[in-house]
């Protein structure tokens, strides 16, 4: 029998413990589905697989998130589109960082010539089971975060296995372990940016736990002069913002940050998001939203900024006073790494949840798990214990919030009533799930709410005269002469929901209001390609036929070279208008062209062959059909026309074969038995035909067509009273059909 040592059996006993606390406070994410961002992103075609990963690599076109976009592949090789997966991924890397968080500690303690469990254990549990964790745990497309701070983490691990006193190491296996560091600082990131903060951070922890013993003046100086040691930290951070984020060669924003706000505007109001935000949330963590609806000010008229600046000023006094090297580690851990998203580098967002993923792991859970540590043992258990439970229940609660789209959106609706976003979002998931009184609901609460919204985010009393004046400027081609902060994201907190609003009252068949909402999406952004698709099927609906083909056509002119995915639908559509008014050849002329954009366009190949059928082009047509039924092999009206072209090329037994295919998909259905009945007649199999044409007048009694068909049958079969009888029933005078009814009502009489 296997026996471990006392310290093993320690150390094995907190990973399980961690592992399975974990697991408990994070299973019901495992239910979530893909969110927002996550569709576009796993269905692209260079995520795959991870052949698919490595040839768009090798042509340059990856992004700065290699490492992330790779698990994105993987997850895919191994179950494509599988969400379970991608969730398991994103806990195991969970548990991965909480586990190094423990580990690191244990062997940072190591060096300090200090041993026990206690202290890493209760750091990690913090970690593991906050709450204001789950948006980086429970959005797939958070795992950059995750990655990130797991390489980060690991890398901070192995460094100070460098300097392990009781292990003198061999040199190779020193130059094995730095290629590991360097390795390790590459991953990070190359999982996402914030890992550029880490070769700092390893002189830090070099500094907290082997540097200060072999430079003891140096040590002893910084901690006895305050004002140079706050002066030393604040230059260390100015610093390493410069050199890794300065400058455009080593980080370039994807987002309008800094045309929204500006570097240093952005910077004071993070002062305040980091003290009203992010640490109110860490020690009070309810109220969760995946929107913060945190608005811009700026210090002249918000005085919380000043204030904010205050209370961080007394922040590091107070680290600085405590002289515990552990809370010292993590005030510096929490500013540094929180730098890339909270300095000078402004983003669109202003506060977001997952961005506190990596500062909270050796920072603020850090700085918590010394308090706790410092208080009587009876005491500290009892707190912790509560404090556990407590944010174990509300992290399941708030994975429960992610695990749909509609969840997530309600939740951050009923939080921030007053943010648009929300609300659009709320929207959309309804939209999707049919539900358009809801939706229309939210569509007008977000509609309602963007005035005012948007002048406090951003400073802008008239938001709809600021656009004007953008678009009048953008109009003359002359971009230098927009005026900050940048109309890009304006426009789409104000555009969005008026466009989706038209489209739930145009499927609601609320067509006034939908033309009111179309025109008033394209008032704040000319030129809007989707809303001029919209206000088409308004016009078209309403019998507007002329206004909705000059619509279209001036859509279609203005972007013939968009890649916009709904040039196809504008094709499309403008192609059934023309089929409408009875240009079956420019109709036909669209829809080629539809398909030239969008080959999978399942309706513009059965128009295609439909107006094919009706112009006696019938090997077109039948082309046309089976491109149909490539892209669905259920789909009913390609079934049903591609046996009529059939019928119409005089292949009976085809034609029948395609019309019981059809059946096999529908059910009974009337039409299809009178037309395989018609097709018996031609194939004089009277039996046949009487049998399915008894079946369709069953189900349809009043049908004209399929009388006669019947009556024809049964005469040939020699049933002529049975004939007369069902040619009588569809006597009428003035149907197009009497001369031929009695004609055969004649046949029928003569001997």
């Amino acid at each position: 029998m296997l026996v471990f040592p006392s310290k093993v059996k320690s150390l094995l006993g907190c990973v399980a413990l961690l592992t399975l606390i974990t697991m408990l406070a994070y299973f019901n994410s495992l239910k979530g589905s893909f969110q927002f961002d996550d569709i576009p992103l796993i269905k692209s075609h260079w995520l795959v697989n991870t052949d698919a990963f490595f040839d768009h690599s090798r042509s340059g076109q990856i992004g700065n998130r290699p490492v992330l976009y790779w698990s994105f592949a993987l997850n895919n090789q191994l179950a494509r589109h599988q969400v379970f997966g991608f969730h398991l991924v994103n806990l195991a890397l969970h548990i991965g960082v909480t586990l190094l968080i423990f580990f690191t500690i244990w062997r940072a303690r190591y060096l300090q010539n200090e041993y026990g469990w206690v202290f890493p254990l209760i750091t990690a549990l913090l970690f593991s089971l906050h709450p204001l964790n789950t948006d980086s745990v429970s959005y797939i497309s958070s795992r950059s975060s995750l990655l990130a701070t797991f390489f980060y983490l690991l890398t901070i691990y192995i460094f100070l296995n460098l300097f392990c006193p009781k292990k003198i190491a061999p040199l190779a296996k020193k130059l094995i372990l730095s290629l590991f560091v360097l390795s390790g600082i590459y991953l990070s990131v190359a999982s996402k940016l914030i890992g550029a903060t880490l070769p700092l951070m390893l002189v830090v922890w070099y500094w907290g736990f082997i540097g200060h013993k072999q430079y003891p003046d140096i040590h002893k100086a910084l901690m006895n002069n305050r004002s140079v040691a706050i002066g030393f930290i604040l230059m260390t951070i100015i610093s390493c913002g410069f050199i890794f984020f300065g400058d455009s060669w080593i980080y370039m924003p994807l987002d309008q940050g800094f045309e929204l706000f500006g570097r240093a505007p952005y910077l004071m109001v993070q002062l305040k998001v980091i003290v009203f935000y992010y640490l109110k949330l860490f020690y009070f963590p309810f109220n969760l939203n995946v929107d913060s609806g945190f608005s811009f000010s700026s210090p002249m008229t918000d005085p919380a900024i000043i204030f904010s600046g205050l209370i961080i000023l007394a922040i590091i006094f107070a680290v600085l006073k405590w002289r515990n090297v552990w809370v010292v580690l993590g005030a510096i851990w929490f500013f540094i790494t929180l730098a890339p998203t909270s300095s000078f580098i402004p983003l669109n967002d202003l506060a977001v949840e997952h961005r506190m993923y990596l500062p909270m792991s050796l920072g603020l859970s850090l700085i918590a798990g010394v308090s706790i540590k410092t208080l009587p043992a009876l005491l500290r258990l009892r707190m912790l214990v509560i404090i556990l439970v407590l944010l174990g229940v509300t992290t399941t609660t708030r994975n429960a919030d992610w695990v749909s789209e509609l969840s997530l959106w309600k939740d951050s609706a009923a939080k921030n009533p007053l943010s648009p976003r929300p609300h659009n979002n709320a929207g959309k998931a309804y939209y999707e799930k049919g539900d358009l009184a809801m939706a229309s609901y939210h569509f007008e609460k977000s509609v309602a709410n963007i005035p005012e919204f948007v002048a406090n985010q951003y400073n802008i009393k008239n938001p709809e005269s600021f656009l004007a004046r953008r678009n009048k400027v953008a109009g003359k081609g002359d971009e230098s002469e927009l005026e900050p902060p940048s109309s890009l994201k304006i426009m789409a907190e104000l555009v969005e929901p008026h466009y989706n609003l038209a489209s739930v009252y145009l499927d609601q068949g609320r067509l006034d209001e939908a033309e009111k909402e179309y025109l008033k999406t394209q008032a704040l952004r000319p030129g809007h390609f989707s809303s001029k698709i919209g206000l088409s099927s308004v016009y078209n609906q309403k019998g507007l036929y002329a206004q909705a083909v000059s619509l279209l056509e001036q859509a279609i002119q203005e972007n013939l070279s968009s890649s916009d995915p709904g040039f196809a639908l504008a094709r499309l559509n403008l192609g059934e208008l023309y089929a409408k008014t009875g240009k079956i050849e420019n109709a036909i002329i669209e829809w080629k062209a539809a398909l030239k954009v969008d080959p999978s366009l399942l309706p513009a190949h059965f128009n295609l062959g439909t107006a094919y059928m009706m112009t006696g082009k019938l090997e077109p047509a039948e082309n046309a059909f089976k491109h149909c039924l490539k892209l669905n092999n259920r789909y009913e009206p390609a079934l049903f026309n591609l046996a009529k072209v059939y019928q119409m090329q005089k292949k009976w037994g085809e034609s029948s074969q395609q019309f019981n295919v059809f059946l096999e998909v529908t059910g009974p259905n009337p039409s299809a038995y009178a037309q395989i009945g018609f097709n018996f007649n031609r194939q004089a199999d009277w039996k046949n035909a009487q049998t399915f044409l008894e079946k369709s007048v069953s189900l349809q009694p009043n049908n004209v067509d399929t009388k006669i068909y019947l009556a024809e049958a049964l005469a040939n079969l020699g049933q002529k009273e049975k004939a007369r009888e069902q040619l009588q029933t569809t006597l009428n005078p003035n149907s197009a059909q009497s001369v031929a009814i009695n004609k055969m009502m004649a046949n029928l009489t003569n001997p």
